[in-house]
């Protein structure tokens, strides 16, 4: 009986110290990964952009984060926002760039956790190009064998879509 306490305690105090250095060492980690997300993000936008703008701001409606990209006059060139939606065994987050007028300009995974080989196939060229320079009221075609992926792709580009321009068509109180 003894010996199972000196185990135990031998074990909890093991378990205690790799949980309190697991906390340190992501206390000290955390402020670089949110600016590693942070940056990867900034880069996606400019890249699914149609070219270089002056000025890119910030909007929220809501729930709905998108921003405004503007040239040098302060013509809006595109609207993009950061869709995200739950695929076949993860989060998939994707970057949408849409022209003033509703056309898809780019459309870029930023994340996900598919399967290799089958559900990864949502970053590909051939998938991701069918959106170029189409409405969004218009049909995609899905990835034979990663139907729930690339569903999850189209419908979140589809609601992000349709929220952003809702909230940009109704007045601002």
């Amino acid at each position: 009986m003894k010996e199972i306490a000196r185990f135990s305690t031998v074990l909890f105090l093991i378990c205690s110290v790799s949980a309190g250095m697991l906390a340190f060492i992501y206390s000290i980690a955390e402020p670089r990964i949110i600016e590693q997300r942070r940056l990867e993000e900034k880069r996606a936008i400019e890249e699914v952009l149609p070219e270089t703008p002056e000025v890119i701001e910030k909007a929220q409606e809501e729930d709905l984060v998108f921003y405004k990209a503007k040239d040098a006059k302060g013509n809006l060139i595109a609207y993009v926002f950061i869709a995200q939606a739950y695929g076949y065994s993860s989060d998939i987050r994707i970057v949408v760039s849409l022209s003033p007028r509703g056309n898809i300009i780019a459309v870029k995974i930023l994340e996900h956790s598919e399967t290799p080989g089958i559900g990864s196939g949502i970053t590909g060229g051939d998938f991701l190009n069918q959106f170029k320079n189409k409405n969004i009221t218009e049909q995609f075609d899905t990835i034979t064998g990663a139907t729930i992926s690339s569903t999850a792709v189209i419908d979140s580009i589809k609601e992000g879509s349709e929220a952003l321009f809702k909230s940009i068509s109704e007045p601002s109180d």
